[in-house]
């Protein structure tokens, strides 16, 4: 009993300074995987599902350039924790808040998520979307985002996310060489010890498309601290 007393202590303690309620979603692609931690940006999705709304994401991209990240030319892809729950965002390019002068950006995405989670789109009357709800399982948006890439961009989000949800992403360069987005067009970005940082990079494939998944994890701290205490219990009844 002492020596269980002496090895939670320090590890307990060590797991306080973690936030072991963080919201975790694990990126997996066919190059990598990797953590995404989400953080608070308060005041977003006041309005009703579908609408997101182009003060809303302005916000975040304001947020994100105060950070010192770049999101011009890219497509950003974050959680955040909003008014909603847990939200998974996808920004593209950058929205400075006039909203679009012409149209010159295009992109396609068709994205898979659990029926329970809500829906958001910029631009809603603009692009040309679809969302397939069928009454138990998966729900899919399918959309061709337009946009003027001049100081003004569009997005999406699927928010409500729980541990165990998953969601497919597939997107498709429209523009080709040389269009809106870049070249290195996909930015993960996490929050971490600094603040809101760049963690993962990379391009659309040689045939145009790219495609990802994501899972809602415990945070690996929590993880932990459960086991630790699971260890506890065992070793007491011995």
């Amino acid at each position: 009993m002492r020596k269980l007393t002496h090895i939670a202590i320090p590890i307990f303690a060590s797991l306080t300074a973690v936030d072991v309620g963080a919201d975790v979603i694990q990126i997996s692609n066919s190059d990598d995987s990797f953590l995404l931690y989400s953080n608070s940006i308060n005041g977003l999705f006041n309005s009703t599902s579908p609408f997101f709304t182009t003060a809303d994401l302005a916000s975040v991209h304001t947020t994100l350039n105060n950070w010192g990240i770049d999101t011009d030319g890219k497509i950003t892809i974050l959680p955040v924790n909003t008014t909603m729950g847990l939200t998974f965002l996808t920004l593209i390019d950058e929205e400075l808040g006039l909203g679009d002068n012409g149209v010159d950006g295009v992109l396609g995405l068709t994205s898979t998520a659990p029926n329970s989670l809500s829906m958001f789109i910029n631009d809603s009357n603009q692009d040309d979307w679809s969302l397939i709800q069928p009454p138990f399982g998966s729900q899919t948006m399918g959309s061709t985002f337009v946009w003027g890439s001049v100081g003004s961009g569009d997005g999406f989000a699927w928010a409500g996310l729980s541990i165990g949800d998953a969601v497919s992403y597939s997107f498709v360069d429209l523009d080709g060489d040389g269009g809106a987005i870049g070249s290195e067009a996909f930015q993960f970005v996490s929050w971490t010890e600094s603040g809101w940082d760049v963690v993962s990079t990379n391009g659309f494939k040689t045939d145009g498309t790219s495609v990802f998944t994501g899972m809602v994890i415990p945070a690996p701290g929590a993880a932990l601290l459960l086991t630790v205490f699971s260890v506890g219990r065992r070793r007491r009844r011995c």
